[in-house]
């Protein structure tokens, strides 16, 4: 098959990015046209002039997109890309194959709507955007160029030359492997994924761009809650009816907005190239090779952990470095093992072996305790009798605390490292020794005196930590000895 998109020869972007200026404008300008609409416009009280500089700013626009499409362009030669763009200033960007870890297709929702895709490059030197983006292919010639940038023998021989291949400890266990997300399976997943934080900020931005919108359907609705809800009798049953339904309402956004992101979810594996696709609005294809994963996360929510399920993360060197890319959402506790093996094999999934011990429960619990009083203390100076029902918080963030302390433990074995906590959620991170590009041991003068030590390990392509509290000090001076010896022991 001969490929559209051939080497040595420089490519443009499809026609269509013209456009992308003046889309992204109006993007820009969208909340101030919205509030404008509301507050109602009389056009033919419009100034002529108006109509005039409108056009002109239009015009500009695709003149811009225009001039950036003809001096935007990549050529693919052999054993890099050469991406080329700038109009008043030139830039050439070189990326070697064998520095690619990974390759995305996505399709954000302007690139959906016109229908192209977008191409992301991501290398390990990437910034807060990624090494090198084709904002707009033709899907067919996106497809093209990711099967070239991704083929095993082009990566392989090209990261052999550049010295940067990294072998797997373990054979991989198969050739071919897929995994896909069923309707029920997605719908349970949603309806049992409560992600209120990401509910809240929907809210928050949705309340801030519709604010004279909701005045204008009931323009005392703010201040009929506080009333209702200050006043020396306040209305215990509107009250009720008010948190029972933001309570619905946020639960049903999570189960929307998960649906949103996650349908049409599949995970394969051919070879040692991984592809994970999802979403509907914004659909997205991260592909990249297995053996360029620096850790897997397993994490149980709350509800997901007593009916036995768990969602798997990867840890993958990417522009976003808080970023982990999902290899499955929602996925049987007894199938977790089997799945890892198949598509990161050089990751074991066991459980920690050692615990916490139970004389570090005062670290865990006293800063909790300060914030649970301080919020107590707040709602009694404000509600006085009512208030003290919420020293009920005081239990139960003893028992939380006592929950995150039972989470919390360590396994050494066989080169891995695996360290588990709690959030929220319980989270269980796996990595291998080559991976790890630094440890930190830390302790309090208290927890010196416990023979307490807490350890926070990172992977490139994270610059989050993954962090344990207060562990046994002969458990974690065994991981700095591990972590400390020449590679060759390991």
């Amino acid at each position: 098959m001969i490929l559209m998109i051939k080497r040595h020869k420089a490519r443009r972007l499809h026609p269509i990015y013209i456009v992308f200026p003046l889309f992204n404008t109006v993007k820009g300008l969208l909340p101030l046209l919205i509030i404008t609409l509301l507050q109602g416009v009389n056009w033919s009280s419009l100034n002529g002039y108006i109509y005039l500089g409108i056009l002109a700013g239009v015009t500009l626009l695709l003149f811009a997109g225009l001039w950036g499409w003809r001096k935007f362009s990549f050529t693919l030669e052999d054993d890099r890309i050469v991406i080329r763009k700038g109009i008043l200033f030139r830039d050439e960007k070189t990326i070697y194959f064998g520095r690619i870890h990974s390759v995305n297709l996505e399709q954000p929702l302007l690139q959906r709507l016109l229908g192209v895709t977008q191409v992301k490059i991501e290398t390990p030197g990437g910034n807060k955007k990624a090494e090198g983006i084709l904002a707009a292919l033709s899907e067919q010639d996106a497809k093209q160029l990711h099967r070239l940038l991704t083929s095993t023998d082009v990566q392989t021989e090209a990261a052999e030359q550049s010295g940067d291949i990294m072998h797997s400890p373990i054979q991989d266990l198969s050739t071919t492997t897929h995994v896909k997300l069923s309707s029920g399976q997605l719908l349970l997943a949603a309806a049992t994924s409560l992600n209120f934080g990401l509910v809240a900020a929907f809210i928050a931005g949705m309340i801030s761009l519709a604010d004279d919108f909701i005045n204008e359907l009931a323009p005392n609705l703010y201040s009929t809650i506080y009333n209702k809800s200050t006043s020396l009798n306040p209305d215990y049953m509107f009250i009720a009816i008010m948190a029972v339904s933001a309570l619905a309402l946020a639960w049903l956004l999570s189960l929307v907005l998960y649906l949103i992101k996650f349908a049409g979810f599949t995970a394969e594996k051919r070879d040692e190239q991984i592809a994970i696709s999802y979403g509907i609005l914004e659909k997205k294809i991260h592909h990249f090779d297995a053996k360029k994963v620096q850790a897997v996360i397993v994490q149980e929510g709350l509800i997901h952990q007593w009916i036995g399920y768990a969602q798997i993360q990867l840890q993958v060197v990417s522009s976003d470095k808080m970023e982990r890319l999902m290899l499955h959402p929602f996925l049987p506790k007894t199938a977790l093992q089997e799945t890892v093996a198949h598509f990161v094999s050089q990751f074991t999934v066991n459980e920690v072996t050692e615990t916490a011990p139970r004389r570090a429960y005062f670290d865990y619990l006293w800063k909790a305790l300060l914030i649970t009083f301080f919020v107590c203390a707040v709602l009694i100076g404000l509600f006085h009798d009512r208030g003290l029902w919420s020293l009920i918080l005081i239990p139960v963030t003893a028992l939380w605390c006592w929950s995150c302390l039972s989470a919390a433990g360590m396994r050494l074995e066989h080169g891995q490292l695996t360290l588990r906590k709690r959030n929220l959620a319980r989270i269980t991170y796996y990595m291998r020794r080559p991976q790890i590009v630094s440890m930190n041991i830390s302790r309090t003068r208290g927890q010196q005196r416990r023979q307490l030590l807490s350890v926070s390990a990172h992977v490139l392509g994270s610059l989050q930590g993954y962090r344990v509290f207060c562990l046994e000090r002969a458990d974690v001076e065994r991981i700095w000895r591990w972590y400390s010896r020449d590679k060759k022991d390991n």
